[in-house]
């Protein structure tokens, strides 16, 4: 079975953060000369955007409904591939049930085919002290309505 550093469909689909960053330029450049999303790029879009206005409600069920069950998530480009639901809900949960909030604040977001890109701020509130918040750029791979594979990337300092 091939895991996702063995795959090279997955090893092929980002190599690292700074190629997300040029896509969504890229895409950017691209609306920008007239190219009109198609209706397979806003239905991936929504899924995404949808997934990640969810995560207000806190609710981990809610959350995992728009994950295909094999799902792979990766937090950062130097964390370990999470793989499937069940483990997703482990880990994310855990960390769900110590926030009192959530809030994805999404910067931009752009479709190419079935890969979603965003920029967005992550904001989570806790029970004391201030609340943490990550600049991040998302990369979701989107397939019969599912996000398949899901890898954030922490971006650089000033941006």
């Amino acid at each position: 079975m091939n895991t996702p550093e063995s795959s090279p469909n997955r090893r092929d689909f980002l190599a690292a953060g700074g190629i997300g960053a040029a896509l969504l330029l890229a895409a950017g450049e691209t609306r920008a000369a007239g190219h009109e999303p198609g209706e397979a790029e806003k239905a991936a879009e929504k899924v995404v955007n949808d997934f990640c206005a969810a995560w207000e409600s806190l609710d981990m069920d809610k959350l995992l409904s728009f994950m295909d069950d094999k799902i792979v998530f990766r937090m950062m480009d130097t964390s370990p591939f999470v793989e499937g639901k069940a483990a997703i809900k482990a880990g994310m949960g855990q960390f769900l049930a110590t926030r009192t909030s959530a809030r994805f604040e999404m910067l931009r977001s752009t479709a190419i085919g079935n890969i979603v890109i965003n920029e967005r701020i992550d904001h989570f509130g806790k029970e004391s002290g201030p609340e943490d918040a990550f600049h991040v750029s998302g990369v979701f791979l989107v397939k019969n309505g599912k996000i398949v594979e899901w890898r954030d990337y922490m971006m650089p300092a000033g941006h």
